[in-house]
């Protein structure tokens, strides 16, 4: 009976492997990457959500002042510009990380108010 000497092709294998594991972790960096990053705008989104929610807040505590003039676009403009205004002021790190411009957060603070048309709000940007 004869034998087959495999000690030879060891290199060979230990090359495909090593290139086999390389590939593997290049995945899992990928994958573990993305679902970081992924994770950051998740949390700065619900930064940006409160900084919005407390500007409206801020914002419709003016809103008396505010109706007394019986102009009801200029008061939803109004409205608007100063939450949008307020978010810009208290966290501008995390809406320039998500880069939300002021058109954007206007438009997502318009959403929440249902405000059909803000286009003489003022947003700072």
């Amino acid at each position: 009976m004869s034998t087959i000497d495999f000690s030879v092709m060891q290199p060979l294998v230990n090359e495909l492997l090593l290139g086999v594991l390389t590939a593997l972790a290049s995945f899992a960096a990928v994958r573990i990457s993305g679902w970081l990053k992924a994770r950051r705008d998740s949390e700065l989104g619900q930064i940006v959500e409160k900084a919005l929610n407390m500007g409206i807040s801020f914002a419709m505590s003016r809103l008396t002042e505010l109706e007394k003039a019986h102009r009801t676009v200029e008061v939803k403009s109004a409205l608007v510009a100063d939450a949008a205004n307020y978010a810009l002021v208290h966290v501008p790190d995390a809406v320039k990380a998500l880069g939300l411009s002021g058109d954007h957060l206007q438009r997502m603070i318009e959403a929440r108010l249902g405000v059909e048309d803000a286009a003489q709000a003022k947003v700072a940007a």
